[in-house]
């Protein structure tokens, strides 16, 4: 899914690829992201929850 959107000329200020974050040890793992690809524009506030 690509949902971006950027003015002609423009590009995000900040550009993440591929998060991940992972919670617990062993068979209890839990991925909370995985491969999470977003942009961050100046004067926007961003959330990943």
């Amino acid at each position: 899914m690509d949902i971006t959107s950027y003015a002609p000329g423009s590009s995000p200020t900040v550009r993440a690829r591929s998060l991940t974050k992972t919670y617990g040890k062993g068979e209890a793992v839990v991925r909370a992201l995985d491969g999470v690809d977003v942009d961050f524009e100046q004067g926007r506030f961003t959330a990943i929850m």
